[in-house]
């Protein structure tokens, strides 16, 4: 699949622009603070309904305006468009192929993109929330089932703090209710996210050998905040090993920590929710060492890019099409050697790079492939 073209309205610094693509390389260039990242923004926005640096809609209108519109026409997909719109203290609206959906969850496959940017760095160096974050926005994209079982999850989440927040004054049978839903939603989100993890886990660390040279190996492990399932798999987990597990054993195993007294009552003590998939993390190591304590700034990016590059293997295997990358400032603080294969690893990808000055992407790195420039500042 391939973005065609995109049109905007009143959308961050474009009061309107209509901009065609290429099939292959698309290189946005131009001073910082033109408006680069924010045309990623927008074709991103039609792939997941929601930006990937603004928490609110309102963020995203054009100042002075009180709507933004973002329309992308695709080739080579399950639909031809995808529009996004909203109005300042409305709700966001979204059609497909003209047409209205009702659920968010609808958008998710009609267009797969995966982005890269500064942001994404966070998921090796920062917290677990940026890691959880990775996989929540892959797996919603190929499963609209995970994207039902988290929401769900979350919102007996909710209920149950709320449940907590009163102290003892709970109803119990309330309580058992919610544990019920949370122990199955989680136990649903823990087993996809453990198969996700395995599968990026052997592809991410080929794409970082390649992108390396071959001088360094990366390993990552999931990491479950549900403790029957992380001594129940723990060793095969960090080994690799290629276990399914049943979604009713690990609820079963689940519910049961739920429902242990010592639990209920560290529980009411704190009045939080104190375990499930809203805790969980990955672990990356790099020659055996945490990356996050141990690697350069440059092996950061690298294995972030190879994640990136491995997460768009798998959703191919899963969906039969190939994502469109958003690369956000991917090529600075890399060398020569690995900008070069980069690039090559994306030539036959649709795929938007930006950087500030256009010779960062030498033609002679791109095998041959062809290249879209965009002077950033002369569309605007």
């Amino acid at each position: 699949m391939v973005i065609k073209e995109l049109e905007l309205k009143n959308f961050r610094n474009y009061s309107s622009l209509n901009l065609g693509f290429s099939h292959s390389i698309n290189v946005i260039y131009g001073k910082n603070g033109y408006g680069k990242t924010n045309l990623l923004e927008a074709m991103f926005l039609c792939c997941v309904g929601k930006s990937f640096k603004a928490q609110k809609d309102a963020e995203l209108i054009q100042y002075g305006k009180d709507s933004y519109k973002v329309k992308t026409k695709i080739a080579d997909g399950i639909c031809g468009s995808i529009s996004v719109f909203y109005e300042r203290n409305k709700s966001k609206y979204i059609e497909i192929d003209g047409v209205y959906i009702e659920k968010m969850r609808m958008l998710f496959g009609n267009l797969i993109g995966l982005m890269f940017s500064p942001e994404s760095i966070r998921t090796v160096t920062d917290g677990p929330m940026y890691r959880r974050r990775l996989l929540d926005i892959a797996l919603c994209q190929t499963n609209k089932e995970y994207y039902y079982d988290l929401m769900m999850y979350n919102r007996f989440c909710e209920e149950k703090g709320k449940l907590l927040l009163m102290g003892t004054g709970y109803d119990g049978l309330e309580m058992e209710v919610i544990n019920e839903n949370i122990a199955g939603f989680g136990a649903a989100i823990a087993v996809d996210r453990y198969n996700f993890v395995r599968e990026l886990n052997e592809i991410a660390g080929k794409y970082y050998s390649y992108i390396t040279d071959e001088k360094e190996s990366v390993s990552m492990r999931y990491f479950p905040y549900i403790h029957s399932f992380n001594s129940a798999v723990g060793e095969k987990i960090a080994e690799g090993d290629g276990s399914d597990f049943s979604v009713e054993a690990v609820k079963e195993d689940f519910l049961r920590e739920l429902n242990d007294e010592r639990l209920i009552k560290r529980e009411r003590e704190f009045r939080k929710n104190l375990i499930g998939i809203q805790r969980d993390d990955i672990g990356m190591d790099l020659c055996g060492n945490s990356l996050r304590s141990f690697g350069s700034q440059g092996q950061k990016r690298s294995y972030a890019i190879a994640i990136t590059l491995a997460e768009m293997d798998i959703l191919k295997k899963k969906s039969g099409r190939t994502a469109v990358l958003f690369l956000d400032d991917v090529l600075s603080e890399l060398d020569n050697a690995r900008k070069s294969r980069i690039i090559e690893m994306t030539k036959n990808v649709q795929t938007f790079y930006t950087c500030t000055e256009k010779e960062m992407m030498n033609t002679g790195l791109a095998g041959g492939a062809s290249i879209n420039y965009i002077d950033v500042e002369k569309i605007r």
